[in-house]
């Protein structure tokens, strides 16, 4: 009798203790948090949608934006992506890094792989990296004059392999797909579980409390480019013809996926990384020529735009309004399958892209102080 009291006492006193010991914190180091992007997956953790505790640092320019992150419980380091010691670091001291400021930036991308090798040596677990390139590595010369029927697979890794080293964002990409591979004579091979995330035309207006508080930018960049050069030349514009096709992705889904990944590789699951860790984000696709004729539209019902008809870009306002790429007229055909075999469910559609448009005008117009003159005499306050 007495040793079943003891057994009961025993096993109520290691239930009280479990629920009493709250369960370690995972330190996250995000690169990115006031951007679009990097402040959309911020919000998502502040949110609490993966129901753990996290620590989480992020890296900003200045003592006051780095105060602004006070009130919200994250940790603030100051300086730059060229501030290579304390990216390394703060990755030395992270179980996670998600990177998303610049794709393009290969030495501060090799810093936070440098801390988190060395995280590994510390601890014998294995970190996480979330990278951010971006479907431009896909993308042609086409000028808006032809589509194309190359459509990649996220999924078919002997065509992903296919992919040109010349390609935007791709010396990176590979450096980090080639991490995850790394190792030496005294750790195992593997030291860093990588994933990349490749959103594509990222469209919608992002809300939340960071927006709320001036600390993240609430837009993209590609519509809104498009939208202010359009408002400034009082028609809707495209590169070429416009026949060109890329795919899309609002701004809700896209910081979905990244959530969705986090918490598949927290949890130890077996899912794509390193050369098999890239996911395409994307839900449909539009030619840049729907894209300039809903701008059109809604610009003439506006009244500011002459036509509700789009025009091509001349050679002097590529230069002016884009520094002269054509960027917005080549081609990018993707489907994200390995974002959706693990979980993610995007739920808006080109529809929903094209709907979001009218929106994105109103803000571009009321961030200028645009007043709503007639097209051709536009003028800011």
């Amino acid at each position: 009798m007495f040793s079943l009291v003891v057994s009961a006492y025993q096993a109520a006193l290691s239930q009280f203790i479990g629920s009493a010991v709250p369960p370690e914190s995972t330190n996250v180091f995000i690169i990115g948090a006031t951007g679009y992007v990097g402040g959309a997956i911020l919000t998502r953790l502040l949110d609490g949608e993966l129901e753990r505790p996290f620590d989480i640092n992020v890296l900003t320019r200045s003592v006051e934006k780095a105060q602004q992150f006070e009130p919200f419980g994250v940790k603030a380091v100051v300086g730059s992506l060229d501030s290579l010691d304390i990216l390394e670091a703060v990755a030395a001291q992270s179980d996670v890094v998600i990177e998303c400021a610049n794709a393009d930036h290969l030495e501060s991308t090799k810093a936070l792989l440098a801390g988190l090798r060395k995280r590994h040596a510390i601890t014998g677990k294995v970190p996480i990296l979330i990278h951010t390139s971006g479907t431009a590595v896909l993308s042609d010369d086409a000028a808006g004059m032809h589509s194309t029927d190359t459509i990649y697979d996220d999924t078919n890794l002997e065509q992903m392999d296919t992919i040109p080293p010349t390609q935007p964002h791709r010396n990176v990409d590979l450096t980090v797909a080639d991490a995850d591979k790394e190792g030496t004579a005294r750790l195992p091979p593997r030291y860093v579980k990588t994933f990349i995330v490749l959103p594509s035309t990222i469209y919608g207006l992002a809300s939340g409390p960071l927006v709320d508080a001036g600390i993240a930018n609430p837009r993209s960049q590609q519509i809104p480019t498009l939208i202010r050069a359009s408002v400034d030349r009082g028609q809707a514009g495209m590169v070429g013809a416009g026949v060109n096709l890329h795919p899309n992705v609002h701004i809700d889904d896209i910081s979905q996926l990244y959530i969705t990944i986090l918490k598949r590789a927290l949890a130890g699951d077996d899912i794509g990384h390193g050369r098999e860790g890239f996911y395409f984000g994307e839900n449909g696709e539009h030619s840049l020529y729907d894209v300039a004729q809903a701008m059109g539209v809604a610009l003439h019902d506006m009244g500011l735009a002459r036509t509700p008809a789009p025009s091509s870009f001349t050679k002097a306002e590529l230069d002016k309004y884009f520094g002269g790429s054509e960027s917005l007229g080549t081609n990018v055909r993707c489907r994200a399958e390995r974002g959706r075999g693990i979980g993610w469910k995007p739920a808006r559609t080109t529809e929903d892209m094209l709907a979001s448009i009218k929106p994105e005008i109103e803000d571009v117009i009321r961030s200028r102080g645009t007043q709503m003159s007639p097209a051709g005499a536009n003028r800011t306050s």
